[in-house]
């Protein structure tokens, strides 16, 4: 297998983030008592990869925890917290340094009336591919030389408001554009989110629902085209032949969020006491999306002086037959805030272990309290 040939099955395999995975050497065989699985029925599934260090290093236990921008990738009801002009930069390396896949996103938000706006961009990159077709299957077609690229972009729009002192909701809209230079899909989808802060331990609870929406199918110059026939190997004519491909109407990734999130150490409604030096905060989320499985994951930060942070946390995948193992989905990483104009900003890195994927790497700025 060429290294472009890895690379764009390691792109694969990032949109199918839940799909089950076969090691070399492993031969993946249905049984009749398998669960039915939707993996693959969906469109845009780079919507399920989580944005932001300090999410990523918990697990993506975040769905109750996270304010100011990064809620706009987890629970946009969080956005209303600050009340203040917060932004926020991610990038994302997937699968190893030289696999070429990135997923970059930026936010901003702001607060509007008697709530908060936040707007947010994605966008994911296969990186570069040599490009193949029926004649030259190994590339280098005179007439269609180079390279190209799957991307995936979206940008979502989101409003929060508090309903009570405890209570937050929200929601928006996502506009989803993905495929190849000649083949394309494009959606928009709605979100809906709330949050409710306890007031009993330091508990909150929170659940989100993400790009809901209709279908719609690929459309380009690759999906109807024509393919030159040289007069050859006994047919009679030569000549072009009209191929046109029979795309099917493809859904966003529809997905359920839900989180339960404890201060153990910090505030005065903290579990285990206040601290003035010290915080420690933990989560247990579940994900479900239409086309995963139920995806548990914990998480667990320790800041210093609010200002120094150490986090961990483990997802687990549970897709049938995949040989993941428990040290799969492990993230650690650290965050500190600097003071820059009255502000703080706020550097994050994460690291995740994806088994025979090698490793995730996040490295966010924020801009904020």
């Amino acid at each position: 297998m060429t290294f472009n040939s890895m690379r764009l099955a390691a792109a694969a395999l990032a949109l199918l983030w839940g799909a089950p995975l076969a090691a070399q050497g492993t031969i993946i065989v249905p049984e009749a008592t398998d669960r039915t699985s939707r993996v693959g029925t969906r469109g845009a599934n780079f919507l399920e990869i989580g944005i932001g260090a300090r999410s990523t290093a918990m697990g993506s236990s975040v769905v109750s925890m996270s304010e100011g921008p990064e809620a706009m990738f987890w629970n946009p009801a969080g956005i209303v917290v600050r009340g203040e002009i917060s932004a926020l930069v991610s990038y994302m390396q997937l699968y190893g340094s030289s696999s070429g896949i990135t997923n970059t996103a930026a936010a901003l938000t702001m607060p509007l009336g008697q709530g908060a706006i936040g707007l947010a961009f994605t966008q994911f990159t296969s990186g570069s591919i040599d490009r193949t077709t029926e004649v030259a299957p190994d590339g280098d077609d005179p007439a269609f030389p180079g390279q190209f690229q799957y991307t995936g972009s979206a940008l979502a729009v989101q409003y929060a408001r508090n309903i009570t002192d405890r209570l937050s909701a929200s929601g928006g809209l996502r506009l989803v554009q993905e495929g190849i230079d000649f083949a394309q899909n494009r959606y928009f989808g709605f979100d809906l989110a709330t949050r409710f802060r306890t007031g009993l331990y330091g508990l909150s609870v929170a659940a989100a629902i993400t790009n809901i929406g209709p279908s719609n199918r690929f459309t380009g110059s690759g999906i109807q085209r024509r393919v030159s026939a040289p007069r050859e190997n006994g047919f009679a004519t030569g000549g072009s032949i009209p191929v046109q491909f029979n795309t099917r109407q493809v859904q966003l990734p529809t997905g359920f969020r839900v989180g339960l999130q404890s201060s153990l150490v910090g505030d005065a409604e903290a579990m285990f006491g206040a601290s003035k030096k010290h915080t420690l905060m933990g989560e247990l989320d579940f994900f479900d999306a239409i086309d995963t499985d139920v995806q548990p994951s914990l998480g667990f930060e320790y800041g210093y002086k609010a200002n120094y942070f150490l986090r961990a946390g483990k997802r687990w995948f549970n897709e049938q037959h995949a040989p993941w193992k428990f040290a799969d989905g492990l993230s650690f990483g650290g965050g500190v805030k600097i003071p820059v104009l009255g502000r703080k900003l706020t550097l994050d890195y994460a690291y995740t272990t994806m088994g025979e994927l090698q490793n995730n790497q996040v490295l966010s700025f924020e801009i904020g309290h």
